[in-house]
């Protein structure tokens, strides 16, 4: 019995999976079972593209689109080529918004793009959601081509500890009215076709090429997140399958993992869980993956709505070519009910005076302070600190009664220009520090979540840190790119609102 036809896609669409004759090398999209010039006693195999680059051979510009893909409003389909124009894929433009004049599509053709993991449509308010890769972005514009090369990892650490890492930050910025608003300068935007599932991909898909890791090795992955778009289907499924995560048996994989939810320490306290998993003797060799990803919710004009971002880190836990050995954890929780959703709730409400103060500072102040205690170091002996970062000027405060100085708080202080972004937000400042921290240098990192609770890990950066250093994308780099584009308040909520 063939699976459903929703299966059947997924199989297809998430890698953009073509069959190839082993013969005379004729290859399939869709693909097929046999060959056309070899009939059916030939011999397949299936290839992807899902780390390939493309090119764009034509297409055209849809103003009235059906109503599967009527929340995209006008889009570009196109019609994308692979292996030297020896296979034609249907897709679309993503991440461009076409002009309302006439457009000369010409003008794109012979333009390289990759693929991007997206949204396609959905059965409705309460059916499935459809995704695919076969949406593609342009190569000169804000995401540059990384190519995935798999290398041979030996060098064993005592400890373990991260061994890899990605980031993944929209195009599209919303400037803030004024800076005043504690400190937070501009935010990212989800794309009208994005969700925390997508980001989650997009991130993992980066850590993997910056590790050179063999995706068959990787055993869990934990996904962190608050916006998840489904209440009872894990995430975590679908980023499993999209980035092909550990061995693959009839269409699924040997790994494991969850979905995890603590508002914005969702994905760092599983930092721990990940640490001890890869350390234990089952696990030789393999790697467990955390993610953190929020498309970060907030009611119309409510205060966050002002503050929060979008986007997704991913970290790679393992004890081979290990770049930050976990060294000290320190938990701390309370029932201090400050921040929450209740069931069938769409936006978040606030605790009134708990949001700061016992809520954030005392967790946060109390799991660094302790940190820095069983660990016999005090703050100079670390290089830097990077706090959860619901604005900027809470971490910043936070950090200094602890005894941090500016230099040591300044560069994870990224939430300035991308917003809250929940379970991202700790891990995306830990990334930013990772792109520039020199072999020796220990960076202490607290997170926090309401309800409400805060870990602190101190990380030790190996010299395994610079061999890798070329395969990243920096998260300065994503912030400072001059392809990002602005889009007003309005355009703003209806893309957070469809993707939510």
């Amino acid at each position: 019995m063939s699976e459903p036809i929703t299966r059947r896609k997924i199989l297809v669409n998430y890698r953009i999976r073509a069959s190839r004759c082993v013969n005379c090398g004729r290859t399939y999209f869709p693909p097929k079972f046999f060959c056309n010039n070899e009939g059916r006693k030939s011999q397949m195999d299936f290839v992807d593209y899902f780390y390939s680059k493309g090119t764009l051979i034509s297409g055209s510009v849809i103003r009235k689109p059906t109503n599967k893909f009527l929340y995209m409003g006008s889009f570009m389909s196109a019609i994308v080529t692979f292996e030297d124009g020896n296979i034609r894929i249907p897709g679309r433009i993503t991440d461009y918004i076409p002009p309302e004049e006439e457009l000369d599509i010409t003008q794109f053709t012979g333009n390289n793009v990759m693929p991007r993991f997206r949204r396609l449509y959905t059965d409705g308010s309460q059916g499935l959601i459809y995704y695919s890769s076969l949406n593609f972005s342009f190569e000169d514009d804000y995401y540059p081509y990384q190519k995935y090369v798999k290398i041979e990892h030996s060098n064993v650490s005592e400890r373990p500890g991260i061994v890899s890492y990605g980031v993944y930050l929209p195009k599209f910025r919303i400037k803030s009215k004024s800076e005043s608003i504690l400190g937070v300068k501009e935010r990212t935007v989800a794309f009208v076709d994005e969700d925390a599932t997508t980001f989650a991909v997009e991130a993992g898909k980066r850590t993997l090429i910056h590790a050179g890791v063999d995706n068959r090795y990787l055993k869990k992955c934990f996904l962190g997140s608050e916006s998840t778009p489904y209440a009872v289907k894990p995430s975590m499924s679908t980023v499993c399958q999209a980035l092909q995560l550990g061995e693959e048996y009839d269409g699924g994989f040997f790994s494991g993992g969850i979905d995890s939810q603590f508002a914005c320490k969702a994905a760092t306290d599983l930092f721990i869980d990940a640490a001890a998993l890869v350390a234990y003797p089952t696990f030789d060799g393999e790697y467990v993956m955390v993610i953190g990803s929020d498309n970060s919710q907030a009611e119309r004009n409510d205060p966050l709505d002002f503050t929060v971002g979008a986007g997704a880190a991913a970290f790679l836990f393992g004890k081979r070519d290990v770049i930050a050995t976990l060294d000290y954890y320190v938990p701390y929780t309370s029932d201090t009910p400050d921040f929450y959703r209740r069931e069938g709730q769409m936006y978040p409400k606030h605790g009134g005076r708990f949001t700061g103060e016992p809520a954030y500072f005392k967790h946060v102040v109390t799991a660094m302070k302790t940190a820095l205690k069983i660990s016999g170091l005090s703050p100079k002996d670390i290089r830097f600190v990077v706090c959860h970062s619901p604005n900027a000027k809470f971490p910043y405060l936070a950090a200094q009664e602890v005894g941090f100085q500016k230099d040591q708080i300044e560069p994870g202080l990224v939430v300035k220009y991308v917003g809250n972004l929940y379970s991202g937000s700790s891990p995306t400042a830990l990334a930013a520090v990772l792109d520039i921290a020199d072999p020796g240098d220990r960076i202490l990192m607290t997170s926090y979540g309401s309800g409400a609770g805060s870990e602190s890990y101190i990380f030790t950066i190996t010299k395994e840190i610079e061999n890798k250093r070329e395969r990243t994308i920096p998260v300065k780099q994503q912030i400072e790119s001059p392809c990002k584009e602005y889009v007003d308040y309005g355009t703003y909520r209806k893309w957070k609102e469809i993707g939510g």
